[in-house]
């Protein structure tokens, strides 16, 4: 499946003799389903189309779209190129040597996106490993800023939660589930620990994580967590064999950005 990057290898599309129809599909979540079955949707757009002068869109050649484009970027001043969220890696390959010859900025949804992510990375590096180790090793596992059972539904149960792995045989029952979350979502209610804590407040609370496992004390409270739960949570993580910690946008866009993901590579 090419939708939320969990990596669903198992899916089943059965289609029309034709091959022109996608009448059911099998093992894909709730986002997989509806994205295979769209592409039968009436409304899909199948032509490029042109604003008029009256306001309404009409389909036009891909020949006429690509001369317009084409034409428009060389009078532009200062063109932008915005996207590519759902394009692949030839496509946006082609795409920065377009921007090259017209003189553009390129930009991709990483700015809204993962893009702090990255800034921290391409200062510290980072440790990674695959999903497939995370199932098999992991036995804490912390969710930061991140809802996978909405934006990830399969994640919990292929990968972070409930499988059981070569080293982690009793699924959920091995693992200690932590959620840092303002907000108390379907993930925050599957954990064994969730962290309420402050709105913005990320960074003081990856911090106060990093002293209390370098041996040095903290205040009675923290970003709204309170210092005992915070070293509960702390001690989970030191005993554990393999911890991983998952971040999403309520890490990487809420205030510290770059330097939230920054202190958890450091964490």
């Amino acid at each position: 499946c090419p939708y939320c990057g969990s990596s669903c290898d198992d899916i089943e599309v059965l289609v029309s003799d034709d091959g022109k129809k996608v009448l059911e599909v099998h093992n894909a979540c709730t986002i997989g389903n509806n994205l295979f079955h769209h592409a039968n949707d009436s409304t899909r757009p199948m032509l490029p189309r042109k604003r008029q002068p009256d306001g309404s869109m009409k389909e036009i050649s891909f020949d006429e779209a690509v001369d317009y484009t084409a034409k428009t970027l060389l009078a532009a001043k200062k063109p932008l190129i915005f996207g590519f969220g759902s394009t692949n890696c030839e496509g946006m390959s082609a795409v920065g040597r377009v921007a090259e010859k017209a003189g553009a900025v390129l930009d991709n949804c990483a700015s809204i996106c993962h893009g702090p992510s990255f800034l921290a990375i391409f200062d510290n590096g980072y440790p990674s490993c695959t999903l497939g180790e995370v199932k098999n090793r992991a036995d804490c596992v912390v969710f930061w800023g991140c809802n996978p059972m909405h934006a990830h539904p399969r994640h919990t149960s292929r990968y972070s939660i409930f499988p059981r792995g070569f080293f982690t045989q009793k699924g959920q029952m091995q693992r200690t589930i932590i959620s840092i979350d303002p907000r108390e979502t379907d993930t925050a209610k599957l954990a064994d620990i969730h962290y309420m804590l402050n709105q913005g407040h990320d960074y003081e609370l990856f911090d106060a994580f990093r002293t209390v496992l370098r041996g040095h004390d903290i205040p009675n409270e923290v970003a709204g967590i309170k210092k005992e739960q915070i070293l509960k949570g702390a001690e989970a993580m030191k005993k554990a064999r393999f911890v991983m910690i998952f971040f999403g946008m309520g890490c990487t866009h809420t205030d510290g950005r770059n330097h939230n993901v920054d202190i958890a590579i450091s964490l």
